[in-house]
């Protein structure tokens, strides 16, 4: 399975369908609303060619078999990648988006409003929030669109926690 979010789950089924559930406050649910709570599994749009997905605090990032990567909720910090950050409601995000326009991402998770991605050329990425330098970025500069960590390409996974990232080497 795949990990639960700060109040919501997602999971993708053998049939390659995104099924979501739990709170949806921010469009985290991907169900093109906001505010409406699911207590029951519901199927993210009629698609079946999801691979991989993740719950994180207010949003949700899933994968698909082609290497896109796609993200919805909150964005708070531009923790979805899209290149901003909530402001507004407008910027919330109640159906999935596709995160760039790349097709090698491989594996992405959350921690407390950042992500840490990683591509399948073996590449770190990261961006969010940044106030204790958890991008790896040398800073404490909060990034809205995902930023290669370091230049090595030698990443099999990369892991977000609360106010902190890891990654695994091959």
């Amino acid at each position: 399975g795949t990990p639960s979010g700060d109040k919501h789950a997602v999971e993708v089924k053998t049939d390659g369908t995104l099924w979501t559930w739990g709170s949806n406050v921010n469009g985290e649910l991907g169900l093109g609303d906001q505010g409406v709570n699911r207590s029951s599994p519901v199927q993210v749009g009629a698609l079946t060619n999801w691979s991989k997905a993740v719950a994180g605090v207010y949003i949700t990032l899933a994968i698909k078999t082609d290497g896109t990567l796609w993200a919805w909720g909150g964005n708070y910090y531009g923790s979805c990648g899209l290149g901003d950050s909530y402001q507004a409601n407008s910027v919330r995000r109640s159906s999935p988006v596709q995160v760039g326009a790349l097709t090698n991402w491989s594996f992405a998770q959350m921690g407390y409003y950042h992500t840490i991605g990683t591509k399948t050329d073996g590449t770190l990425w990261s961006w969010g929030i940044n106030n204790f330098g958890q991008l790896g970025q040398g800073d404490r500069v909060s990034r809205s669109s995902p930023v290669q960590i370091g230049a090595l390409t030698t990443w099999k996974k990369g892991f977000a926690g609360y106010n902190f990232s890891m990654g695994i080497k091959s």
